[in-house]
């Protein structure tokens, strides 16, 4: 176990619990309605007094400011503070990070740099873009530009050589909404060549455009005569289709190239970015986010999700839990995340879902002035003071989920709301009713990770290619479960309507059943129109060869979409929180589930509505639960729980704040591989650690 700490980066041996800092006083003072003694309270971030306070708090990472995209007379003397800053935290033990800019206040740049107005966003009527709100002394960086590729490196280059800092944050990593993405010549030629690359011969030019040569293309323009873009609820046209896949693209490459030099500097430096967890809106389109492929650069991921919207709704979420998704789908991928917490309740959520505390607004976030001076929130203490204690549990746990849920890539890009509906309700269902599962992307969807699940779900995932309907009918006929929706598998990869249903083959090899018939059959539209027809419209069961599979034609929301106004970067609209209920037809879905899932339940938690969990395991074979309970509590509770185990679990464990040595777990069996137990009083969290036995192992 020594050696395995020995081998561990500094964030999962000591955790990710975060100060910040990163906006420097030029960006303080343009801001406004700044308090008469600014300079003051700046003054103090820089203190031995203030980073002595920081390490009284616990904390282990400082983010300070570095680069706001000034020129580098006037932004001089702030990284000279940063410098000051580092040395003072190394100092005391704590790891510092640098921010990172992905704007220019061109009034200052200017002065260093003319010729910086190649470095920034143009629009397609030639505009520079500006970062939003008043801020308009902020011009956009235009990624694809090599003079700001050169700027940061240079950027990059001082804050490893010669500030030291430990982490570099990548702030807002993205590409502005349509209309105001960048179509300077830069992104022209890069877009062309994206092309060229991507259809290298003329049969596959002609294929997706009808002609053959990209010499001639140029980026789509979104000032669209019958509608704004924020209006599409879906693209057709493969010319966007392709510009939207470019523009993730283009991320996915600026952030390679970064990362890539910084390691160059410093094999062991930590990176972070902003911007690319999970929210319910079409990213692809807004920012050029690609989740997967561009935390794959990065270690550590920046939650700031705004999907929650307040509401009477008594079939509201709970507010602490609208982030959950990122943090599922980052923790399969070994990247934690970091995001704020302002009281005991989301700290446990934190803890639960993410295994790093993140950090507390309370203590300040990009100005805190003096406020790490202040107390903790009542209950802080005493979960830092857990956490800390059993810090590798968090830190090293990985999901033991056997679920996962297809995030489609390009069906997410293409459809702006109806997938994304599907794949938030469904999520939500699993969740609420404490079912484990992963969320997973294109690049997991192969036939080795999926050797890593037992039930696949394809949330309305409407754009499938044949490879990959190859690698689910695999998946499927060596004994795995399929669960698809709606209009899954309606295109292929090239955005061509099938001719015929993607997924017929699994179900019609044998007898097909719905969910009231047992009797009742299928059968198949003749006209090449790609739907299925069922006599009753429900649920469709199939066995195929070893696997089973289940079609669910509609899940009947509460809210379609349009029913709100989401204002995501204003305009555009998405699938924010209160989509989120559970259909109607919610039964249909957990009948589908239980049926395909072949056996007893991993585990089951009873009552307490307001418990949610993550399914854990360790690398010393035990699997666990971290557990949370949401809402205001009057009291700690005790919780039945039930675990499948061939023969009496070993050495369960129940820890909480409260008894943080833990309490032993005694089982009774319920049946022939279902054991249960009573966990002792819990009140906000906990970590539940037992060890299954199997029958080679009595």
């Amino acid at each position: 176990m020594e050696k395995e700490e020995r081998d561990l980066p500094w964030w999962k041996k000591e955790g990710l619990i975060v100060a910040g800092g990163w906006h420097p006083l030029t960006g303080r003072i343009r801001s406004g309605g700044q308090p008469e003694d600014l300079e003051e309270q700046y003054e103090w971030e820089y203190t031995e007094q203030h980073i002595s306070r920081l390490k009284e708090l616990g904390i282990t990472l400082l983010v300070g400011q570095f680069d706001r995209g000034l020129g580098e007379t006037d932004q001089a003397e702030d990284q000279e503070r940063a410098k000051k800053q580092a040395q003072l935290c190394h100092q005391y033990g704590i790891h510092h990070g640098c921010y990172l800019a992905n704007t220019v206040y061109f009034e200052s740049m200017l002065k260093d740099h003319p010729e910086c107005e190649d470095w920034v966003v143009k629009t397609y009527d030639g505009r520079f873009v500006h970062y939003g709100g008043e801020q308009s002394w902020r011009w956009v960086a235009c990624f694809n530009s090599p003079g700001w590729r050169s700027r940061m490196k240079k950027e990059i280059k001082k804050a490893v050589l010669e500030v030291k800092t430990d982490l570099l944050h990548f702030d807002n990593l993205g590409v502005w909404p349509e209309p105001d993405s960048c179509h300077c010549h830069y992104c022209q030629e890069a877009f062309r060549r994206f092309l060229q690359k991507k259809y290298p011969d003329t049969a596959s030019q002609k294929k997706r455009f009808g002609f053959t040569g990209f010499d001639t293309f140029r980026a789509p323009n979104f000032y669209l005569r019958f509608i704004q873009p924020w209006d599409l609820e879906r693209f057709q046209s493969p010319l966007l289709q392709e510009w939207l896949l470019f523009r993730c693209w283009t991320v996915t490459d600026y952030i390679r190239e970064m990362s890539q030099y910084a390691r160059s500097l410093n094999p062991k430096i930590a990176i972070d970015c902003n911007g690319q967890s999970i929210r319910g809106v079409n990213q692809a389109l807004l920012h050029g986010t690609d989740h997967v492929r561009q935390t794959y650069w990065v270690d550590i991921v920046w939650e700031e999700n705004p999907d929650f919207r307040q509401e009477d709704d008594p079939r509201r979420i709970y507010p602490v839990t609208h982030k959950f998704r990122g943090m599922n789908l980052f923790r399969r991928l070994g990247k934690p995340v970091i995001t704020s917490y302002h009281d005991e309740e989301t700290l446990a959520f934190n803890l639960t879902f993410s295994g790093h505390p993140g950090i507390n607004t309370l203590w300040g976030y990009a100005e805190p002035g003096k406020k790490p001076l202040n107390q903790p929130q009542e209950g802080v203490t005493e979960l830092l003071n857990f956490y800390r204690r059993h810090l590798l549990l968090y830190t090293t746990a990985q999901p033991a989920a056997k679920t996962a849920v297809w995030r489609s890539r390009l069906s997410l890009a293409f459809v702006s709301t109806w997938t994304h509906l599907s794949a938030c309700v469904l999520e939500q269902i699993l969740f609420h009713h404490r079912w484990p599962f992963s969320i997973i992307e294109d690049d997991q969807l192969t036939a080795k990770n999926l050797q890593c699940y037992k039930l696949l779900i394809l949330p309305d995932c409407e754009f499938i290619s044949d490879a990959q309907i190859e690698i689910i009918t695999d998946f499927v006929k060596n004994g795995g479960s399929l669960l698809f929706t709606e209009r899954t598998g309606e295109y292929n990869c090239l955005g061509r309507k099938r001719t015929d249903f993607a997924f017929r083959h699994l179900l019609e090899e044998q007898a097909c059943f719905s969910s009231s018939e047992l009797t009742e059959t299928t059968s198949f539209d003749s006209h090449r129109q790609s739907k299925v027809i069922f006599r009753s419209g429900q649920l469709v069961f199939a066995a195929y060869e070893k696997g089973r599979v289940v079609y669910l034609p509609s899940l009947q929301y509460v809210h379609p979409p349009g029913t709100f106004h989401s204002h995501y970067n204003v305009h555009y609209n998405g699938i924010d929180s209160r989509y989120w209920k559970e259909p109607y037809n919610v039964s249909e879905v957990l009948e589908a589930i239980q049926w395909l899932w072949k056996d007893e339940p991993d585990f089951q938690i009873f009552a307490f509505q307001e418990v949610r969990v993550d399914f854990l395991q360790w690398d010393d074979g035990f699997l666990g639960l971290s557990l949370l309970r949401c809402g205001p509590l009057s009291e700690a509770v005790r919780i039945p729980l039930a675990v499948k185990s061939e023969h009496q679990p070993q050495q369960g464990i129940c820890l909480t704040p409260e008894n943080v040595e833990g309490i032993s777990l005694s089982w009774k069996k319920k049946s022939a591989r279902c054991w249960e137990t009573i966990l002792p009083e819990i009140y906000r969290h906990g970590l539940i650690r037992w060890k299954p036995v199997s029958g080679n192992n009595s």
